[in-house]
């Protein structure tokens, strides 16, 4: 899978992923990326009502990887836990 994402989020994702937008990853490795922008979002500050908004901007990218992910792949399902996504993996019959 490859990951589209807006202009304004590109930067931070290939500076938290370590790797390159255009890259194509695997499930196992998207979900990898996926818990590393959430690591990234746990140790941000809290800046609500700053002008820099750096923990909403990496809310918003973990949003929208995590329902691209979900989207890709059918037996991981996107669930937001205190409007944090999260990805439980369910088994496909």
């Amino acid at each position: 899978m490859q990951f589209e994402l807006p202009r304004r989020q590109r930067k931070s994702f290939e500076a938290i992923a370590k790797s390159s937008l255009s890259d194509k990853f695997n499930k196992e490795q998207a979900i990898d990326t996926f818990n590393k922008i959430k690591k990234e979002y746990e140790n941000s500050p809290n800046t609500f009502g700053s002008s820099s908004g750096k923990k909403e901007a990496v809310l918003e990218l973990l949003v929208i990887v995590g329902n691209q992910i979900g989207e890709e792949y059918k037996d991981c399902e996107v669930l937001f836990k205190q409007g944090v996504p999260e990805i439980n993996k369910t088994k496909s019959s």
